[in-house]
């Protein structure tokens, strides 16, 4: 069963790592594509912008692949509340039309990029959070078994 434990400990370290490199990567293009487009160094339909759908699909990614490996660390159901609903509001910023925000009563009188970068902020700093909880409650639970 302690062998068992540790082929754990090492995916959960392994794919924890993945995810969040796999989210700052989507993250980061995401990020620079659409910088470029409005400061109007590119147009929508060229250049790095087009590759924003392909952002997004690695910043989703690393998402689910971080909230897995953090379920299979252990990490207790109140924090991954807890990061869900800071994920889905900051969803509802980053993916919602603006005049939602306006409606909702929570605009904070932000231009539209700025809803889209609040977003974008909240969840990676929640991913970010998650994927620490996950390997220090790996660790933690490899090390009481030890001991």
């Amino acid at each position: 069963m302690p062998e068992q434990s540790s082929s754990v400990a090492v995916q959960v370290r392994k794919y924890g790592i993945a995810g969040i490199a796999v989210h700052l990567a989507g993250f980061a293009l995401g990020t620079v594509s659409i910088a470029l487009v409005l400061s109007g160094a590119v147009g929508i339909e060229s250049g790095l912008a087009v590759l924003t759908p392909f952002a997004d699909l690695l910043y989703g990614l690393g998402l689910v692949m971080v909230v897995a490996v953090a379920a299979r660390a252990g990490v207790p159901m109140k924090y991954l509340i807890i990061v869900g609903a800071v994920i889905g509001v900051g969803l509802f910023y980053k993916s919602a039309p603006y005049e939602f925000h306006i409606a909702s009563g929570i605009g904070f009188g932000l231009p539209h990029n700025g809803h889209v970068v609040m977003g974008t902020i909240l969840i990676t700093v929640s991913v970010a959070a998650l994927a620490i909880l996950a390997l220090v409650y790996n660790r933690s639970r490899r090390h009481g078994e030890m001991g």
